[in-house]
């Protein structure tokens, strides 16, 4: 199961009613939270890891994407990582181990203005794409946005925690 930790304008979005908090998953790493943000009038997710700060934007989304958005977030975790150079055999383990997704209200400040300095630099680098390239390319900004740094990861890069969770995940440690 993934507990997603909704922001309030992500979750009115959604329009689904939002479980209680679960405090196991806080420091899990299927712990992740979400939020809503607008870049050139294009609905995006923002959705970061609360373990590893691992993180990526879903660009571009439509109201019909927002009733299936369970499956956009597995699938957007699965391709972020492999695209990353996580081992397939522990991004297939991750994936299989996820029976659901469940939403709840966000739980942790810190992670939240982390959430809002990376949509400060995710918006900064669509838009000089879109203006450079006129494509936004959210594949390079999310291979980008995890070099960023993170001072109280022990690895330092959200990137490089993660694939190492990952790997204690996969080997069973």
């Amino acid at each position: 199961m993934i507990v997603v930790q909704c922001t309030k304008m992500l979750a009115a979005e959604l329009q689904v009613p939002l479980s209680a908090v679960q405090p196991s998953f806080d420091k899990s790493i299927y712990g992740w939270h979400a939020h809503l943000f607008i870049c050139k009038r294009k609905k995006c997710v923002l959705i970061m890891n609360n373990e590893s700060r691992y993180n990526f934007v879903i660009y571009g989304l439509v109201k019909a994407d927002f009733k299936r958005l369970d499956q956009i977030i597995i699938e957007h975790i699965q391709e972020n990582l492999r695209l990353d150079g996580a081992n397939q055999q522990f991004i297939d383990k991750y994936i299989n181990r996820i029976t659901g997704i469940s939403y709840t209200p966000t739980s942790n400040r810190s992670i939240i203005s982390q959430i809002n300095e990376m949509i400060m630099v995710a918006g900064d680098e669509l838009v000089h794409n879109l203006y450079h390239f006129n494509d936004p390319r959210p594949q390079e900004v999310n291979r980008m946005m995890n070099k960023y740094v993170f001072l109280q990861l022990p690895l330092t890069y959200s990137g490089k925690t993660m694939l190492q969770s990952l790997e204690k995940l996969g080997s069973g440690i």
